[in-house]
């Protein structure tokens, strides 16, 4: 029994709040230790350039037609009795620039009062548990 009571105290006192949760809990008691801020992230997306060749035995076209639009650009040459077609779409950068807002926490270092108040809870039930042990060893002594 007091293997157990033992086993379950030090299982409720290991598996206090995590860090996690106590921050949470102390910006939304102190919202003032949240400071906005912002990240500028900047993409770069390239499109490679893409080449095709084609040949088409035509009578129609007797010289070279160039087509260009923007980046796309295709050229028919008659060489004879063939038609050669080419075309060329040239490569392309394009930049992308986003801003996420983030909260940034401000750090305060705690003076040394404010450290003893907030250790005062543990000298507290230290001081508790001791006597309460001390009180327990000299009662069953006798």
């Amino acid at each position: 029994m007091k293997t157990l009571l033992a086993i379950l105290i030090f299982l409720i006192v290991a598996s206090g709040c995590s860090p996690t949760h106590r921050l949470n809990r102390l910006l939304a008691l102190h919202p003032e230790l949240k400071i906005p801020d912002t990240i500028l992230i900047i993409d770069t997306l390239t499109t490679p350039q893409y080449e095709a060749d084609t040949v088409i035995h035509i009578d129609s076209i007797h010289d070279t037609v160039i087509l260009q639009k923007d980046r796309l650009e295709i050229k028919l040459n008659r060489i004879h009795d063939t038609l050669y077609i080419q075309g060329k779409c040239k490569a392309d950068t394009v930049i992308i620039q986003r801003t996420i807002p983030v909260e940034k926490i401000k750090i305060v270092r705690p003076d040394k009062l404010d450290n003893l108040i907030s250790a005062l809870p543990w000298f507290v039930s230290g001081f508790i548990v001791f006597m309460a042990l001390g009180f327990f060893f000299l009662r069953n002594r006798k």
